[in-house]
């Protein structure tokens, strides 16, 4: 039997869209959307800046958030609720919980020039089978 984690990106970007169903989320840069096709803001990108696996069934992994939104107020505003909440989160099919790790920090987007917020947090994942 192999013993699989759930895909981090995947268990977030569903809480994060059950959570705010009023901001788009996804795993592209805003940068990486082609031209005329770049989501409503306020927008959301979900990325995985690694995995750690203790034993076969305990995994961690750090999911990034960063959030831009008309001005950066509004952005921080978000990034800090869905911080939040995601700290609250109780546990799901996917993930257990989440962990404090950095932020949110508030600041410019270096490609693109808006501004934005982004934070980290530790997702504890459920193992599976296959």
């Amino acid at each position: 039997m192999k013993i699989r984690h759930y895909d981090p990106r995947a268990g977030a970007l569903a809480i994060l869209r059950a959570l705010r169903p009023d901001a788009t989320f996804g795993t592209k840069r805003l940068e990486d959307f082609p031209e005329g096709d770049v989501p409503a803001l306020p927008y959301g990108l979900v990325a995985l800046d690694g995995t750690t696996v203790a034993q076969r069934v305990t995994a961690t992994a750090a999911v990034r958030v960063a959030v831009w939104a008309d001005d950066d107020a509004a952005g921080y505003d978000l990034a800090e609720d869905l911080h939040a909440s995601l700290l609250a989160y109780e546990g799901g099919p996917q993930i257990r919980g989440f962990g404090p790790q950095l932020g949110p920090i508030p600041t410019t987007d270096p490609d693109t020039g808006r501004p934005m917020s982004y934070f980290t947090v530790r997702a504890r994942l459920r193992p599976r089978t296959d």
